[in-house]
């Protein structure tokens, strides 16, 4: 059972004010649904005894860290903007300024985090590219089954273990789908211009393939690969439980400049007897659904936190802790996918790399 310090949040705060009058009831925050003040810290998991630093910023991304007041569970204003314990639990904080209140921000400290495996190569930055493939899918789309074969043909292909999917269980064709998912929703919404229909393939985050047929899902794919080598590595470890999957990684640079993270939780064997269009059993087996995401994201922006601009060779250390909302949900079946983005020519953000691990494994980086 999780040990939650969220007082603050879970029940109305009591305050009770002298002077020879009735107590006053003095109502906890609520989060602002606006999205106007936003709350970060640097790692949403941690280790009891380490330091997590916040941040606050508008929704424009203006920094009002200097200026906003953040609060730990107990209401304790946070001068120094930062926060540490020694016991083990999920610790809730908010922010206020300008009369605004930011989002409940949740940060995990646990007795131990997942353990990376050794870097056999710490002097090379030649990093395998794996581009995402995301196949936008639904149990009541007839035609999806016709877009698994295709993907079982470029997994099987020279394209093997340059690329990780996703599939995405969303939208009208994905009523009653048991691979269906809020982060689904948000990522289909975020791609809906891309999606002209069921089932559509879309690489990372813009990229779309004229259909689902082999050939034009390899084009997409040749048009955003970098043969020479991503401009990041990532090496990961996974473990987990029934609350949470838990997720370790580091990001090494091969091009200095500024990255954003997020950590996508993907669940596969996922069985539904009623997909539509099915001809072969593994129709019925859905793979790598996305399921929940790391850090907080909009219908305009997946991409995640913002972890600053990393030097080339140098490294950064990322934790998380991904809530399993769902009893339905299978841990034993679960994997982490960490997606790694930048900033493109045109200023959008665009995925530079990424990594999947599943869970109680490892994965080193991939040099080329």
């Amino acid at each position: 059972m999780k040990l939650t310090k969220f007082f603050a949040f879970a029940v109305a705060a009591i305050a009770f004010v002298g002077c020879g009058n009735e107590p006053t009831q003095t109502p906890a925050p609520t989060p602002d649904a606006s999205g106007n003040l936003i709350l970060k810290a640097d790692k949403t998991a941690t280790t009891v005894g380490e330091v997590i630093t916040f941040t606050v910023e508008d929704s424009n991304g203006q920094d009002l860290t200097s200026v906003a007041q953040i609060y730990d569970p107990e209401f304790n204003e946070l001068t120094d903007k930062t926060f540490t314990t020694t016991e083990t639990g999920e610790y809730g904080f908010f922010a206020t300024y300008n009369g605004e209140t930011s989002n409940h921000l949740v940060v995990r400290f646990m007795a131990t985090l997942p353990e990376l495996p050794e870097d056999v190569e710490p002097s090379n930055i030649v990093f395998n590219h794996r581009p995402i493939v995301i196949d936008h899918t639904g149990v009541n789309c007839g035609w999806c089954p016709s877009a698994m074969d295709e993907l079982r043909k470029l997994e099987s292909s020279s394209w093997h273990g340059k690329y990780n999917e996703v599939t995405c269980h969303a939208g009208g064709y994905a009523g009653g789908d048991p691979a269906a998912s809020t982060a689904a929703t948000k990522l289909a919404t975020f791609q809906s211009s891309k999606i002209t229909g069921y089932p559509s393939i879309v690489i990372n985050f813009n990229k779309k393939a004229e259909s689902y047929a082999l050939s034009d899902i390899i084009s997409a794919l040749n048009s955003v690969y970098k043969t020479n080598g991503a401009d990041v590595g990532i090496s990961m470890a996974v473990t987990g439980d029934d609350d949470a999957i838990y997720c370790s990684a580091q990001i090494k640079s091969a091009v200095a400049q500024e990255y954003y993270v997020n950590a996508w939780l993907l669940e596969s064997n996922i069985y539904s007897p009623n997909q539509a269009g099915a001809t072969k059993e593994y129709h019925k087996y859905y793979n790598y659904a996305l399921r929940n995401f790391s850090e907080e994201v909009t219908t305009a922006n997946i991409s995640g936190v913002k972890i600053g601009t990393i030097a080339v060779g140098e490294t950064y250390e990322y934790a998380c802790a991904i809530d399993m909302i769902s009893n339905s949900w299978e841990a034993n079946n679960m994997g982490v996918l960490v997606v790694v983005s930048a900033k493109s020519a045109n200023g959008g953000l665009e995925v530079v790399n990424s990594a999947y691990c599943k869970i109680n494994e490892t994965r080193e980086y991939e040099y080329l």
